[in-house]
């Protein structure tokens, strides 16, 4: 995209699928950190919307443990949803006052480990 996208507030799955299709690509990055038991992520790139770049740092309060005992070894690791609005700092034509971001919102899963 161009860049010069109007703002739209909008959180449409076809944005979290196009963010999938981003990290699969590059595009776009994720890592999950965990210390004393404090879950953080940093989502770094392009935004699936604008193709600005955007840096999303969180901190988790839910705890997120590995897979139990009973669990098969066979079973996919752990993931964790993020939601992600875009705050790439771009003004974008139509966005509300004081705004810099292409109104998008969407989630990435992140493995854990």
């Amino acid at each position: 995209m161009d860049g010069e996208v109007d703002f739209e507030d909008t959180a449409d799955f076809e944005w979290t699928v196009r963010a999938f299709e981003a990290l699969e690509s590059g595009r776009l990055r994720g890592r999950v950190f965990t210390a004393d038991g404090v879950v953080s992520t940093h989502v770094w790139g392009q935004c699936p919307r604008c193709a600005h770049t955007l840096d999303d740092r969180q901190v988790h309060t839910a705890v997120i443990t590995g897979p139990s005992r009973e669990t098969d070894v066979a079973d996919e690791p752990p993931a964790l949803a993020v939601d992600i609005a875009c705050q790439c700092g771009h003004p974008h034509p139509q966005a509300p006052e004081g705004v810099a971001g292409c109104g998008v919102s969407f989630r990435v899963e992140l493995v854990l480990g």
